[in-house]
């Protein structure tokens, strides 16, 4: 028999003894979830102090031991890691002490059993269930199956409680993780490949200069041009990898972000008109301030525009807004683009990564400024995307007035 933690004040602060063949029980539910149901509920015919444990939740309103056992399925792990960090969890209690509990066991499942009406199924009876849970403890013959010894539970059940906790918190961060962790790898890989790459492109973009100065024919300066032109965007591409890996550092102060915004939109109007795009800034109800660095916050902001231009390619809108929430500041951009597919979106924040072909533009422009927000205690994150467009924002910390 094993002492569990008693979950609610019915019980006072006193543990609960369920026997060992539950804990048993417990541990096949936990390993199997696609019958626990079953399981639990045979565990719970048998021992009637696991039935009042399982019962204590104020969330539980069964009124039949399948009920319950469906109930208590869909919590376990959760209850019994609770339970496991009290000190008295799972310790094994001596012979006489089980042999008191058992016989107590024994005495509320005879009296549950009579109280059965003809031909219902102990499972399924609310007259089982209550006498059960509501009928005073009283002293027989101790039960066998109650009294079943497993060696060893005392240290396994805890044990695969904590561990199956433990996957269940990496399950749900695993995603967050995984992004964190490539990110992370992309930023080392960047830093050793801007250092390797730069000085071969800055030779070539010399020796194509020096030759084109002294080149008179057409067809082959024409050649030069392009290769010097062609080491120049590599150039920028690895320029962008250096801020990616290691950025300058954070030059904080209060800014009012509509400023910033009017600029990036002053800047892109001529490209949006030739492409007829409607680029608007929303009308805000206030000018918040945010606690940023300008000028690497600009480039956040142009990247993030330019992005949903990019993907509306030709016609349509994109619309900048800013808002205050709580202590943040957000800066949402929408556009009426084709959407953001599955496939594209576990990539979008990756640097290079482009959902349009190759050769339209270098795919760094969100990582840019994912990389630069993050930087400023800020998140980037896709709000909503469909077929009629896509929805970004961002957010920085907010500058509190003092009052």
């Amino acid at each position: 028999m094993l002492w569990l933690p008693a979950l609610c004040s019915s019980t006072g602060t006193l543990p609960v003894a369920v026997a060992d063949a539950s804990a048993v029980a417990l541990e096949s539910a936990l390993l199997e979830p696609d019958g626990a149901v079953d399981i639990l509920s045979s565990a719970l015919l048998i021992d009637p102090w696991l039935v009042r444990w399982a019962n204590c939740c104020p969330t539980t309103h069964a009124s039949t031991v399948a009920e319950l056992a469906a109930h208590v399925s869909q919590r376990l792990s959760s209850r019994l890691a609770s339970a496991a960090a009290h000190p008295l969890a799972y310790t094994q209690v001596d012979d006489l002490a089980a042999g008191d509990f058992a016989a107590q066991a024994a005495g509320l499942l005879a009296g549950a059993t009579q109280s059965l009406p003809h031909g219902e199924a102990a499972v399924h009876s609310p007259h089982f269930f209550r006498a059960v849970t509501q009928a005073p403890s009283q002293s027989m013959g101790a039960s066998i199956d109650y009294l079943r010894v497993a060696a060893g539970i005392g240290w396994r059940l805890p044990r695969l409680v904590q561990r199956l906790a433990w996957y269940e918190q990496l399950e749900s961060d695993f995603d967050t993780a995984l992004e964190q962790a490539k990110l992370d790898a992309m930023k080392e890989l960047a830093y050793g490949a801007s250092h390797e790459v730069n000085n071969p492109l800055a030779n070539i973009s010399g020796r194509a200069q020096a030759l084109l100065r002294d080149e008179t024919d057409s067809k082959r300066r024409r050649m030069l041009a392009s290769i010097d032109a062609q080491a120049l965007r590599a150039h920028e591409m690895i320029s962008d990898l250096m801020l990616f890996a290691r950025p300058p550092a954070l030059e904080l102060e209060p800014t009012e972000l509509a400023k910033l915004v009017d600029q990036v939109v002053s800047e892109l109007a001529s490209q949006a008109a030739d492409r007829a795009i409607d680029l608007v800034i929303e009308p805000a109800c206030e000018s918040p301030i945010a606690s940023i660095d300008p000028t690497q916050i600009l480039v956040a902001i142009q990247a993030l525009v330019q992005n949903s231009m990019d993907a509306i390619g030709h016609g349509g809108r994109v619309s900048v807004s800013l808002a205050r929430e709580a202590h943040q500041v957000v800066l949402r951009v929408a556009d009426t683009g084709p959407g953001i597919a599955d496939e594209v979106r576990q990539h979008m924040f990756e640097p290079f990564y482009s959902g349009r072909e190759a050769g339209r533009g270098l795919g760094f422009g969100l990582s840019k400024c994912w990389r630069i927000v993050t930087l400023h205690g800020g998140t980037v994150k896709l709000e909503s995307t469909s077929p009629a467009g896509s929805l970004f924002a961002a957010r920085l910390p907010l500058v509190i007035e003092e009052s």
